[in-house]
Order: C-alpha cells, then sequence, then structure tokens
C-alpha cells in the first residue's frame, strides 16, 4: 500500500475549526502543527554528517508551516540512538543551531536507545501570518507559480548514493531553506487561492492541490527553468524538475485578476518566483510541451508501507 492510500483511508471528517490530514498542517486553536520522521538507512546513509540530516528534519517541518502562510514557534523532538553512536555532542551541536536559526523555541519530547539505526522525530508547532494558506481554493482560471527552481534535489541525491557521478554537492538535497518570507508575503496579501511545498516532487505535489480543489492543473514545459542543470549531462532533465522531491520551494495558486500585480511586487521581492503554467476544470496534473499533454500526477517519490 502507498503512504498516500494509507493516509486516505485515516481520514475522518474534521471538527468544527480543525483542519487535519489532507493539508501540510493540521491547524487547530489559532496554531499550526507539522510533523516529520527521519530514520537511518531510510532517510539517510551511516555515512550522512549528521548535522544534515538535522537541519533537513528541522527545515522540511518549517517547510510544511511555511505552506501554510505560517511561522514555526516551538518543537518536539523524539531522539532514538544506538550505543555504537558516539557523537551525542554533534547532534546537540546540530539541534541547538537549528532552533537559533530559525528562531524555535525546543519546549520538550523524549529520547530512547535504538538497537541499531537513529530515528528522529520533530513536531513544529507554529502561527499563521494572517491567512491560511490550503491546498483547496484553486479554481479554473488561476495562474501557478513556483517560488524557485527545481530539480537539483535529485541528483544531489543520486550523487549521494553513487548513482551518478556529476560534479554536484552530494549534500545538496540537505541544505534547502524553507519560503518563511514568501510565506509572510503570501499570507499577508490575499492574491493566493492554494499552496504546498515541493517534498516529494513537482507532479505528485501539485496533484495534492488537484485533488484537494477539484480542479486540473496545466505545468507548462517551456516555463520551466532547466538552466540549473548547465553543465549536467542530464538524459532528460525535465524528468528531474517534475520528480524531484525535497526541494521545500512553495508551489502556488493566484488569482487570474491579481497576477499582475503579484509579479509586479515578486520582481522586486521575490525574483526567483516564475509563472509555469495555469489551472483548468477536470482533474490531474499534465505537463503541456507545444500541443501534447502528458500526465505528471504520479512523478515524485511515494513511501510503501
Amino acid at each position: 500500500m502507498g503512504e498516500f492510500d494509507f493516509i486516505e483511508r485515516l481520514k475522518r471528517a474534521p471538527k468544527e475549526d480543525v483542519l487535519s490530514i489532507g493539508d501540510d498542517a493540521a491547524f487547530f486553536d489559532g496554531y499550526l502543527v507539522a510533523k516529520d520522521i527521519l530514520i537511518e538507512n531510510i532517510h539517510f546513509l551511516p555515512t550522512t554528517p549528521i548535522e544534515m540530516v538535522i537541519k533537513k528534519l528541522f527545515v522540511s517541518n518549517i517547510s510544511d508551516i511555511c505552506a501554510m502562510g505560517g511561522y514555526p514557534k516551538y518543537c518536539l523532538l523524539g531522539i532514538s540512538i544506538p550505543d555504537k553512536y558516539t557523537f551525542l555532542d554533534n547532534i546537540v551541536i546540530a539541534i541547538n543551531k537549528m532552533t537559533e536559526n530559525y528562531n524555535i523555541e525546543l519546549i520538550g519530547g523524549d529520547t530512547t536507545k535504538s538497537r541499531s539505526d537513529i530515528f528522529l522525530s520533530l513536531t513544529v508547532i507554529g502561527k499563521p501570518y494572517k491567512n491560511l494558506l490550503k491546498r483547496s481554493g484553486a479554481r479554473p482560471g488561476d495562474l501557478v507559480y513556483l517560488s524557485r527552481s527545481v530539480g537539483l534535489s535529485k541528483v544531489s541525491l543520486e550523487k549521494e548514493l553513487e548513482v551518478v557521478d556529476f560534479n554536484v554537492d552530494p549534500y545538496l538535497h540537505y541544505k534547502n531553506e524553507p519560503e518563511l518570507k514568501l510565506s509572510k508575503y503570501l499570507s499577508e496579501s490575499s492574491f493566493v487561492s492554494s499552496c504546498i511545498d515541493i517534498s516529494d516532487g513537482l507532479g505528485r505535489d501539485a496533484s495534492h492541490i488537484s485533488k484537494q480543489s477539484g480542479v486540473r492543473i496545466i505545468v507548462e514545459q517551456n516555463k520551466l527553468d532547466s538552466s540549473i542543470f548547465n553543465g549536467l549531462s542530464l538524459e532528460n532533465p525535465i524528468d528531474y524538475i517534475i520528480s524531484s522531491g525535497e526541494e521545500f520551494a512553495l508551489l502556488f495558486t493566484v488569482k487570474s485578476e491579481n497576477n499582475e500585480e503579484f509579479e509586479s511586487a515578486c520582481r522586486e521581492k521575490f525574483p526567483d518566483v516564475r509563472s509555469i503554467g495555469y489551472v483548468t476544470e477536470g482533474e490531474g496534473v499534465y505537463l503541456k510541451d507545444s500541443s501534447l499533454m502528458t500526465n505528471i500526477s504520479d512523478s515524485g517519490f511515494e513511501h510503501k508501507i
């Protein structure tokens, strides 16, 4: 069974004033809550520097808060470490660095011993800047935007796994930053109709907006930025752009009547933001190349459980 089918089976009708399963974070009593888990030999290698792992643990959760139009305030840490791991000081230093960098207060959690691998769990609690951003809300006629170019995380992961031998930092995919400043702007504007972060791949994450909003999303291939791969001999750069996960860029839709004002503001404040497509009636996510339309709803990563 795939993780998304499993999640669907867990869904229940939410209580009043509660936003639960189906978005990047839960929302209740004015708070946003996100949780992520990283496990050695599943999400990272024993050779991966622990400071890189801790950074990704924080960023993946903070990015979920950003995708909802919020900022982080508190966190709870769960950690299980085997006896073989003797560098606890490195973990403490890495955690303290992250809480300082993102102005988060560590308020609790749990620690235990593991038989073999490191297990890390982080819960981040945040608050919305103003308007709550959700995956639902996109409507036909809206334009689709991406906060920055994506694709290098997949190349970097393949380099770490020794699948490719390109001149790329193998730990680049651990170094992505959450879109805190853009999240604030999107939340405080009235332009955005839906939003998600790119954690599983552009195609697959766009499909969550498509499903939650009941619309079709068209991604225009000629608007995707492949210049980030200059110097790399990739056989199919577009595949990396639409399937690369753990990018933590924001994918969002803007109401058509606001797109000119939005783009004018972005040219000055957020020059990396680019329009990559539009919303129509229908379902699914399609890559448009001239007259050819390819379904990319499943382009990305999904755990099998």
